[in-house]
């Protein structure tokens, strides 16, 4: 009886020991795959951008009352591998897109910023409600003379454009 007690005990200690050891390099595995993967959105919402493009609208658009947008380029902190239009792509910046206006009503369908007919991400709301903002990995969605628009849910046809297209800065350029 003292033996398969000492056994027992024997074989708890031989898995906490490994227990102890596996766990945490498991984990901090874990947390390296998850920091190359991505960004956290509320860390490319406060990082530095470079402004492309900042435009306001003599009258507001539409029933959301929409009165300019702005775009900037914003250099990641780190490369990331990411699907942009069904390819594998590294990427080292992103572009934030934000609409001003409102305040925006906060509904059950999210906010979807537009330029063209593609969709540039899913809108974030600001505090203040009066700023929607989406990022996109995609530079071929930021080009002179698109069209930029905001709906609610992905619907084009629900669209409300902006009158103003795209006109990007070039170097040592003021707009």
């Amino acid at each position: 009886m003292k033996r398969s007690l000492v056994y027992r005990w024997m074989a708890i200690a031989v898995i906490c020991s490994f227990a102890l050891l596996v766990i945490p390099l498991v984990t901090s595995a874990q947390n390296a795959n998850q920091t190359n993967k991505e960004l956290p959105v509320r860390d490319l919402l406060k990082l530095p951008g470079k402004l492309l493009t900042d435009t306001k609208t003599t009258g507001s658009s539409g029933d959301l009352k929409l009165t300019g947008y702005r775009v900037e380029e914003v250099q990641l902190p780190r490369s990331l591998t990411t699907d942009v239009r069904g390819q594998q792509l590294t990427v080292d910046r992103a572009w934030r897109v934000t609409i001003t206006g409102g305040p925006f009503p906060v509904r059950a369908m999210p906010a979807v910023i537009w330029i063209d007919d593609q969709i540039v991400g899913y809108g974030i709301e600001n505090e203040t409600l009066t700023e929607i903002t989406a990022i996109t990995v995609d530079s071929s969605l930021i080009h002179e003379n698109g069209v930029v628009s905001l709906s609610y849910g992905e619907n084009k046809e629900g669209r409300i454009r902006l009158s103003q297209k795209l006109q990007l800065k070039r170097e040592g350029e003021n707009q």
